[in-house]
């Protein structure tokens, strides 16, 4: 079977319910208030729902960028202003609430409650936040996706691997053409999420360099995930492609 072939039908678990162009203000406004506590307090694409309305929590890029600002306050005397810091520096998200990444719940009442009972009062203040924006919020959460066999954080190595036996199918598929290549795999983890940077040097020719990038990150989507930061999309893994044996 033709690899990007089997794409086209690809089940991505896209972390929003549809929006229709041109969707009226009103209708954003009524999606938004009607959401869930766990989805306020995860927006826009801190969780997973599963076949079984299982609810599974998973960092969205304010999460780990909070996560990282608790850690700083930790290592010195800075905790008990962080908050505020935190808040003045639009990063503030509670800490029990970044505590829940990598939880499951069997439903999602059961997910509400539990975000509720340990920051109902920031959940209500940011609910009214999305409200003053409903037609943005709902586009944001819109943009997110993750591939069907995305697994959160996964080592070097093990993205390397996962790189490379994309590659020998594509290659197998001819789908790229055989070529020498060198591949660096290295962590993007600036702010947000951790992400992995991939550059792939060859000896092709600029146009050819184009064909290859966008036949490889066509076919790592299934491992891949683009999450929501600032109102707009950023794959995990992101690929170039550079003509040329000389290295970076």
């Amino acid at each position: 079977m033709n690899l990007l072939a089997a794409l086209s039908p690809l089940r991505l678990k896209r972390s929003a319910s549809d929006t229709r162009p041109g969707e009226s203000l009103v209708m954003a406004s009524r999606i938004v208030a009607a959401l869930p506590a766990y989805q306020i307090a995860l927006w826009p694409d801190g969780w997973v729902l599963g076949p079984s309305g299982e609810v599974s929590v998973r960092d969205t890029h304010a999460m780990a960028e909070a996560r990282r600002w608790y850690a700083l306050a930790d290592r010195g005397a800075g905790r008990p202003r962080m908050d505020r810091t935190m808040r003045l520096y639009g990063t503030f998200v509670p800490r029990p609430v970044v505590e829940l990444a990598g939880q499951s719940f069997p439903s999602e009442s059961v997910a509400s409650v539990a975000v509720q009972l340990v920051a109902g009062d920031w959940i209500a203040q940011r609910r009214q936040q999305l409200l003053a924006a409903p037609d943005e919020a709902v586009r944001a959460r819109a943009l997110g996706w993750t591939g069907s066999r995305h697994t959160p954080d996964p080592s070097i190595e093990t993205m390397t691997a996962c790189i490379r036996h994309v590659m020998d199918d594509c290659l197998q598929e001819g789908l790229i053409p055989a070529a020498d290549y060198d591949l660096k795999v290295r962590p993007d983890d600036g702010f947000g999420i951790r992400g992995y940077r991939c550059v792939v040097t060859l000896g092709l020719d600029g146009d050819a360099c184009v064909r290859f990038r966008d036949v490889l990150r066509t076919a790592l989507v299934p491992w891949n995930r683009a999450a929501v930061r600032d109102g707009v999309a950023h794959p995990l893994v992101r690929v170039e492609v550079r003509g040329g044996r000389g290295g970076e």
